[in-house]
């Protein structure tokens, strides 16, 4: 059997004591709390703007043909899937190895785990319309062009992809509207 607690009455002044030291208590909590949610938010605007500048920088790397993946030996951004995600590029723009069509793939319907690296979902990528044909016996491949993302219209309310304005020099091309032209097997 657990003994039980019998509280003892206080007396007025210790009444009072134990009042005053709830209130404080409670002061402290209330503006702890509220400099721990600024300090967390101003953490996550930080960390978004750091993913935001590593999918740039990886870009920057694909755009100047770059190879995809990292070497070991020299250090180069690796942006995964939810560090693309959160730091605003939500599509991945693929092109077909075969007939040049560039496709856009949204990164939050794949079902890949968020900690994957972007350029591991290059073997994955296959055109469709090419793949689709008789003529040819296995799929044909797709290779990555770098990260975009979503910029919605305010004039006519339709949602268009951004590239990013390092792309501004490249050949323009056919663009699906989130088609699955690209798709990824899974």
């Amino acid at each position: 059997m657990s003994p039980s607690i019998i509280h003892i009455p206080l007396s007025g002044g210790d009444r009072k004591a134990q009042a005053k030291g709830i209130r404080y208590a409670q002061g402290i909590h209330a503006s702890h709390y509220r400099e721990s949610v600024l300090i967390r938010s101003a953490a996550e605007a930080k960390i978004r703007e750091a993913d935001r500048l590593e999918c740039e920088a990886w870009n920057a790397i694909m755009w100047a043909g770059g190879p995809a993946m990292p070497s070991p030996s020299d250090p180069q951004a690796e942006p995964t899937i939810a560090k693309a995600i959160n730091g605003g590029f939500d599509l991945l723009e693929a092109k077909c190895n075969r007939c040049d069509r560039v496709s856009l793939v949204p990164l939050r319907a794949l079902r890949h785990p968020p900690e994957t690296p972007v350029w591991k979902l290059e073997a994955a990528l296959y055109c469709d319309p090419c793949s689709a044909g008789r003529h040819y016996s296995r799929r044909q491949r797709a290779h990555i062009l770098g990260l975009t993302y979503i910029n919605p219209n305010r004039e006519t309310g339709r949602v268009t992809a951004r590239r990013p304005k390092l792309r501004s020099g490249r050949k323009k091309s056919r663009l699906a509207k989130c088609a699955p032209v690209a798709s990824v097997v899974f």
